[in-house]
């Protein structure tokens, strides 16, 4: 995938050190050791519900086993659910009252200095058969690296060791150690000295996929503060890291011109063809976007808009798929493609999954910086970006009228472009790539 932008060729030297072997019991935490570790884990942060977990599959009392034996050495394999709305909510509440995270909440964004940055070769590793928006993440990683003044450049799963790197960093473990040839990296002696970025919400099958990785390795990065809050509180090295603006990748610095898309094939000429340098909130010929994967609460949601949503010129995506998102098999999941609807987009609906009031970082930061507005149900707070401020924040239930608000109304559209600069000009001047990478090197080097 070409990211428009590129990276030094020192890496391109022949490998010094042998093939790393698979690990298959480590590859699917199988060991004793590594069962241990993730119930442990779960038990510590108080992410396993046994009552739950028993409800749910009939087959646990009758094993005999206890509950969390049973999940960490059957269930988690199985993909099964491993807590309920219940303990995710009171957890939430228990980190978000604490003290460790209202320290954290203050400094999360402060860009520490790093004077010996030239010292850093970096590889970011992701899978090349993984989600296209994982791929997104690991180019925003390496290009803040570079800014900051570290060498780092994007590689995969067939790659071949490089003994010049002196930090590796992987990207969504889930899928990186899993697909393809990524299962030959499921050693402990990749793992334990790697840097793991955790992209996954702690409620999830893929969350608790990654935890053999996330356990034994040098240090986590995670999108999401109170995630890191709770990764801190068991005991794991951990760092927020929230990479935003960079000039140096293309696809959105400069987006190419996608009118010809079948993504657009049917929306009129007006849309298609829209000059996405016009400057005006009012130009835009959507009204409204969502773009996210299907769920029972968004597909409830979504179909209670339909009436007020057809008033309007909509782009509603709303994806079912049990593989990985992909240009070649999924159109419209591209980095191009996001890109084209955002900058046609007045306003990103922004619709949780579930019931979890996540900040889903990577989605509104791209709308921050296409200039797109965002309107969303209440989320957990943020350090920088605040509903009113940089965002409009609503209850479910008024979300439509809201967004019918901002995008047909003259009022609407004034405060529209209000909150959309204020998001824009915050994203490019604090909470940008090279900002993010200054953090995630400052704890690179004192782990």
């Amino acid at each position: 995938m070409n990211f428009g932008f590129k990276l030094p060729d020192l890496f391109n030297r022949p490998a010094a050190k042998p093939e790393p072997q698979p690990d298959a019991r480590a590859l699917r935490a199988e060991s004793e050791a590594l069962a241990n570790a993730v119930a442990t884990f779960l038990s510590k942060t108080g992410l396993f519900d046994r009552e739950y977990y028993t409800r749910a599959y009939q087959d646990v009392a009758k094993s005999g086993l206890d509950p969390l034996h049973h999940y960490v050495r059957l269930g988690i394999h199985a993909g099964r659910s491993f807590t309920s709305q219940e303990t995710i909510a009171r957890l939430w509440r228990e980190v978000l009252r604490g003290e460790d995270y209202k320290a954290a909440l203050a400094n999360s964004h402060s860009a520490p200095a790093v004077n010996d940055a030239g010292r850093f070769r970096v590889g970011v590793y992701v899978s090349s058969k993984g989600n296209f928006f994982m791929n997104e993440i690991a180019a925003l990683v390496a290009a803040g690296l570079e800014e900051a003044g570290a060498e780092a450049r994007v590689l995969d799963e067939t790659t071949s060791p490089d003994a010049d790197l002196t930090h590796a960093i992987v990207v969504a473990p889930h899928e990186f150690f899993v697909l393809g040839e990524g299962r030959r990296w499921a050693t402990d002696d990749f793992v334990s000295r790697a840097v793991i970025f955790s992209t996954e919400q702690m409620q999830t099958q893929w969350f608790a996929r990654s935890l053999p990785f996330l356990l034994r390795a040098r240090l986590v990065a995670d999108l999401n503060l109170q995630s890191t809050s709770i990764l801190h509180r068991a005991g794991l090295k951990s760092v927020c890291v929230q990479p935003g603006y960079s000039e140096r990748f293309r696809p959105f610095a400069a987006p190419n011109d996608m009118s010809g898309h079948v993504v657009f094939a049917g929306y009129p000429p007006s849309v298609r063809n829209h000059d996405v340098g016009k400057p005006r909130f009012a130009d835009r010929p959507l009204d409204v976007a969502f773009m996210g994967s299907s769920s029972s609460r968004r597909d409830t949601l979504l179909a209670s808009y339909a009436p007020t949503f057809a008033k309007l010129q909509s782009f509603i995506y709303c994806t079912q798929t049990n593989a990985p998102l992909s240009p070649q098999e999924n159109p419209p999941a591209s980095t191009d493609v996001t890109a084209a609807i955002l900058a046609r987009s007045k306003i990103l609906l922004n619709v949780h999954r579930d019931e979890y009031a996540y900040f889903e970082w990577w989605r509104i930061m791209q709308a921050f910086w296409l200039k797109t507005v965002v309107v969303s149900e209440p989320c957990f707070p943020h350090p920088l970006f605040k509903p009113g401020v940089h965002f409009f924040e609503e209850a479910p239930r008024h979300i439509a009228d809201l967004v019918y608000w901002l995008a047909t109304t003259p009022e609407g559209q004034a405060k529209a472009e209000e909150v959309r600069a204020r998001a824009y000009e915050t994203l490019v001047g604090e909470a940008n790539a090279k900002s993010a990478a200054l953090r995630l090197l400052a704890a690179m080097g004192a782990a």
